[in-house]
């Protein structure tokens, strides 16, 4: 029997979608809703005896590595227009946050992002992200499942 255990977080950024053919290609922001989703054996003793992960812990990850990183940054593509890369140097140079991403700031990139970064972090550990949902608006997400 497999058991999952969710926890949820949100965080708020901005992003434009440079060479997108609709508004996305404007400056906006959102509001993200995450959920990540761990799996793993159930801690057999101690004080997280039978539990998959204590919420707590998972809380602590995934502020550390995802919501502080995103939370009230811009986020922008490296291979984006150079109006994209001219609002992040203002941005950047004005001490303000932001966070360089590899892909275009899509949810569905972002959403793989978030569970290979877990992952990567948790490689050593029995406790694995087994899926991402990340909610852009209240009714649109994308979700990215690891059942490896």
């Amino acid at each position: 029997m497999k058991i999952t255990v969710t926890k949820e977080f949100t965080f708020d950024c901005a992003h434009m979608l440079s060479n997108h053919e609709g508004i996305c290609s404007n400056l906006h922001g959102h509001t993200y809703k995450l959920e990540v989703t761990a799996s793993s054996e159930l801690i057999k003793e101690g004080s997280s005896q039978g539990m998959v992960v204590d919420f707590g812990d998972l809380k602590s990850i995934v502020k550390e590595l995802i919501v502080d990183k995103f939370d009230h940054s811009f986020i922008f593509w490296e291979g984006g227009s150079e109006a994209e890369k001219e609002i992040a140097r203002v941005v950047e140079g004005y001490g303000m946050r932001i966070v360089k991403f590899k892909e275009r700031p899509t949810a569905e990139n972002m959403a793989l992002f978030i569970i290979k970064t877990l992952n990567e972090y948790l490689k050593d550990s029995p406790i694995k992200i087994v899926k991402v949902r990340l909610f852009e608006t209240p009714t649109s997400f994308a979700e990215v499942e690891d059942d490896v």
